[in-house]
């Protein structure tokens, strides 16, 4: 064990704070607080407006919820049984597919194949080199952010509320400042690949500008053990991997194709509602035979591989964290565009298709 820890940046230094069991918590950070006009930057507005249709939604009845809130991205599942015993979670299911499967036609002929393969098996996985460039970011990250859970409880959604021994989970959010370098070294390395895939596993035609990330921290089992979807409607997130990880250390697991099955995925949460299965905040679980039955059915992709190992997937389709045999924390970089609803999709994917053939109509015209 090296005795000058000081010395240590970035993967070895959180490496080395677990094996001598130092807390990431020791020090009292001070909450970020940004300068009021930044808060009410132009910018900002979608942040503002979203914020205040949670608040509206909560407020509302959970009939007028699955009226009103249907194409929601966050309406998760059906608020009522009534809802449930319907086809509504199916029909909106596949109103999303649709909707998100536009946005390849906002691409050129060369590329359809290949992004299509990726919407239809939920995911596309690279490898990054150089990654140590993120060191320096990663030990600016302990410093400035407080630690979240960010969904990855220290108990499985059962309602039981069981704790599980030794489980640990802590994600730091990165400054605007070192996302957009983040953002601009995955554009350089993976060129126009970053972009097109993240835009088809969202769904509509991304910008860049729009990722958020966080350093992701975990040791044991959590609630993300479990193998769920996040929500009815697509999403893009991305994982890099910063260590070398093998099938012991909670590598990333997805159900390839299981997006597209608006069927199985809507009986999976119509279930769950007239269950009274509520404890998974509206993240559908798949368990025992079911859970069995699923990874028959489709083809279980468990992403393992050296540190640099880059992926991007399709959230609602089923996925899960894999289980945790190793001495050392799992550490990956984790970042999440940002979201839309069908509604959003299909008029975001319309623009772009019709700005994509007036440039070609230009292109053949010069």
């Amino acid at each position: 064990m090296m005795n000058d820890s000081s010395k240590l940046i970035g993967i070895k230094k959180i490496e080395y704070m677990f094996a001598e069991n130092i807390s990431f918590f020791s020090v009292k950070k001070e909450p970020f607080k940004k300068p009021l006009l930044e808060k009410f930057n132009i910018k900002n507005i979608h942040v503002i407006s979203n914020f205040i249709l949670k608040k509206v939604y909560r407020l509302f009845p959970n009939f007028f919820k699955d009226i009103f809130f249907w194409a929601w991205a966050s309406h998760k599942t059906p608020a009522t049984k009534i809802f449930a015993r319907t086809k509504y979670d199916e029909f909106r299911t596949k109103l999303d597919i649709q909707a998100s499967s536009l946005v390849i036609k906002a691409f050129p002929k060369n590329l359809i194949n290949k992004l299509r393969s990726t919407f239809s098996l939920g995911f596309y996985n690279t490898n990054l080199e150089n990654i140590a460039i993120f060191d320096s970011l990663i030990d600016g990250v302990l410093d400035y952010a407080q630690s979240t859970h960010a969904g990855a409880r220290p108990y499985l959604k059962d309602g039981k509320n069981r704790q599980i021994e030794g489980s640990f989970s802590a994600y730091y959010t990165f400054s605007k400042k070192d996302s957009a370098n983040i953002t601009m070294f995955l554009d350089k390395t993976l060129s126009d690949d970053f972009s097109h895939h993240l835009s088809v596993l969202a769904g509509y035609k991304c910008s860049l500008v729009d990722i958020s990330y966080s350093l992701g921290i975990v040791f044991g089992e959590n609630s993300n053990s479990e193998m769920h979807q996040d929500t009815f409607s697509s999403i893009a997130k991305g994982f890099i991997y910063l260590q070398d990880t093998d099938e012991n250390h909670s590598p990333f697991e997805y159900l390839s194709g299981s997006y597209l099955d608006a069927r199985f995925r809507s009986s999976q949460t119509n279930q769950a509602v007239l269950n009274d299965d509520t404890f998974s905040s509206g993240s559908t679980r798949l368990r025992e035979k079911v859970l069995d039955d699923a990874i028959h059915k489709y083809q279980l992709q468990t992403f393992t591989g050296s540190k640099g190992l880059f992926v991007l997937a399709n959230t609602a389709g089923y996925h899960r964290k894999g289980s945790h045999n190793s001495s050392k924390p799992r550490i990956t970089l984790n970042f999440e565009i940002k979201r839309k609803g069908i509604f959003g999709k299909f008029i975001t994917n319309i623009l772009a298709i019709m700005k994509f053939q007036i440039s070609n109509v230009f292109t053949r015209n010069v």
